[in-house]
């Protein structure tokens, strides 16, 4: 019998809490209540040693980090004990960014590596991903293994050997990490010809430096100095002394997103990062102390695997989300020389930034389902051949509006191979860097972007929408009443349930896309358009989720 996934689109989480129950209450307590207790996480430590033992062998050695939230202490000793259980070796590599996990598994040629959070959900829930020998999010067909082992253990069918699995001295996996975001910064110097340290970042960058958000992660601790140090003014605005992503972070921010001069005035903002661009205008008597353009702050989230930057324009602030950020990375690319980019971009991506695409040449592009995974999953060779071969930076990217960009970055210790990795940190060193040379040289314009808009039935039974069964037909019904032409169906790999409908408008594109959320009882509505179609996308959307609603909700 097939039992529920307990994974989501990135990984386990819950919020934390004690659990009294046998193992397989303790599994759908998970399910049902999101509660993650110590007694689940070490079930997922037992059923992931088991699964690694059957694709690896004997002894893997697998790498346990995490960020800072109240009850990781228990959860990382739990899926350590549940690991060791198993028959695996582990070693503890301390606080880090999820993005530290991805190096330091490369850098100590581990089997696979463990990230316990929950990225920019709140303090009180936590979580766990799994990342492979190479650096790799784990996919589909491996979580649903590992959550059927799990299943198995839980009601006794199976049992775990019960072995006492090495506990290795730990490592400095922040030490590890740094070392690796100083060697991208070479990479990215290469890329765009331009050395970090050289850059005169006025007009640019704010004066008097850039703010930064960590959400409380373990950059806080030290990536403002690190940027500092390299010549880039900055100023870390949140603090360790409040809860991971309290008020502060990317996770906050919607792509697009902006705010009036006037709104930050009414009304102390209780964001950390605009409440200090606030005082910034007030201490200038609400004179806006940028020019228009210039990057003001960056918000990455608590594990650090995504970015988001908010521009000054003359009348307020916007959101610089992951698209923008991606365009811009290829654009400063080919100022000085044409090269082939191939980019990924999500379901949930501005459509103009594929649309106009052929502004830059002549490049590849692909959609993807929702996760960074997908995106890396999509630049790769091929399903069997997961590294790339390249004596240069290969020029690939994926991106998801929400912040999450996937780049290359060079395997330790073997010569000209690459893997893929989401990086918050990189993502914004690269962004400021391309935003430099753009400023500064005659590149190509940015996309011309078009207007989209998502909405979510929240409690929604997820049980009721597969993508394909009546409600899927009555969404395309509607849709293509609306807009008076025909749609077409699309399948995405990842995306079991997702309708995707796409078609064109006065000749250009527009995308429907209806799917499950992964982590939540929700389901997202997302309508797209390109730049150019004149239509009333609001009432479609109010005409869908009502319609929607009705079958959906509880």
């Amino acid at each position: 019998m097939t039992r529920p996934r307990l994974h989501g689109t990135d990984g386990i989480r819950g919020k934390v809490a004690p659990f009294s129950g046998d193992d397989e209450d303790a599994l759908l307590a998970l399910i049902e209540q999101r509660i993650l207790s110590n007694r689940a996480m070490r079930i997922i430590g037992e059923a992931t040693g088991l699964y690694l033992i059957r694709k690896i062998g004997e002894l893997p050695l697998v790498l346990i980090g995490w960020d800072r939230r109240d009850g990781n202490a228990e959860l990382v000793e739990a899926l350590q004990s549940g690991l060791g259980a198993a028959g695996c070796r582990t070693i503890q590599i301390g606080e880090v960014p999820t993005p530290g996990i991805h190096h330091a598994v490369l850098a100590c040629a581990a089997d696979a590596g463990m990230m316990v959070t929950a990225s920019h959900n709140p303090a009180t829930d936590s979580g766990v991903k799994l990342f492979d020998a190479e650096g790799y999010k784990s996919m589909p067909k491996d979580e649903n293994e590992i959550s059927q082992l799990a299943w198995e253990l839980a009601d006794g069918t199976l049992a775990a050997p019960q072995e006492e699995g090495a506990i290795l001295d730990g490592i400095d996996g922040l030490s590890l990490y740094k070392s690796a975001i100083q060697s991208r910064i070479v990479e990215f110097e290469s890329l765009f010809a331009i050395e970090f340290d050289g850059i005169d970042w006025a007009g640019t960058i704010a004066s008097p430096g850039l703010l930064l958000d960590c959400s409380g992660g373990a950059g806080v601790t030290w990536l403002a100095d690190h940027l500092t140090e390299n010549g880039l003014d900055s100023i870390e605005v949140s603090s360790r002394l409040d809860p991971i992503n309290k008020d502060c972070g990317a996770g906050d921010f919607s792509p697009t997103q902006e705010w009036k001069v006037s709104d930050l005035q009414m009304e102390p903002p209780s964001h950390r990062l605009l409440w200090c661009i606030s005082q910034r205008l007030e201490q200038n008597e609400g004179v806006i102390p940028w020019i228009p353009g210039e990057i003001i702050g960056a918000a990455l989230d608590g594990d650090g695997d995504r970015c988001l930057l908010i521009e000054g324009t003359s009348d307020g602030l916007k959101v610089i989300d992951g698209d923008r950020m991606c365009d811009d990375i290829i654009r400063a690319s080919l100022v000085n020389k044409f090269e082939q980019w191939k980019m990924a971009s999500s379901i949930e991506s501005d459509l103009g930034l594929t649309a106009d695409l052929n502004r830059m040449g002549n490049h590849h592009s692909m959609t993807t389902a929702v996760g960074d995974r997908w995106l890396s999953a999509a630049l790769w060779p091929s399903l069997e051949l997961r590294l790339i071969e390249s004596k240069r930076m290969p020029r690939l990217i994926g991106t998801e509006d929400s912040g999450h960009l996937v780049m290359p970055t060079q395997i330790p210790h073997q010569e000209d191979r690459w893997g893929m990795v989401g990086d918050g940190t990189a993502t914004l060193i690269a962004s400021l860097m391309a935003r430099y040379i753009i400023h500064h040289s005659d590149a190509a314009r940015g996309f011309a972007g078009g207007w989209k808009k998502r909405v979510s039935i929240k409690p929604s039974i997820r049980e009721r929408w597969d993508g394909q069964n009546e409600l899927a037909d009555m969404v395309q019904e509607i849709t293509e009443s609306w807009c008076g032409c025909a749609l077409e169906r699309v399948a995405v790999r990842g995306e079991p349930a997702l309708l995707l409908l796409s078609g064109k408008l006065n000749q250009l594109p527009i995308s429907i896309a209806i799917r499950n959320s992964g982590t939540e009882a929700k389901t997202a509505v997302s309508i797209r358009f390109a730049e150019g179609v004149n239509a009333d996308g609001d009432a479609l959307m109010e005409r869908l989720i009502e319609n929607l609603s009705e079958h959906l909700m509880p």
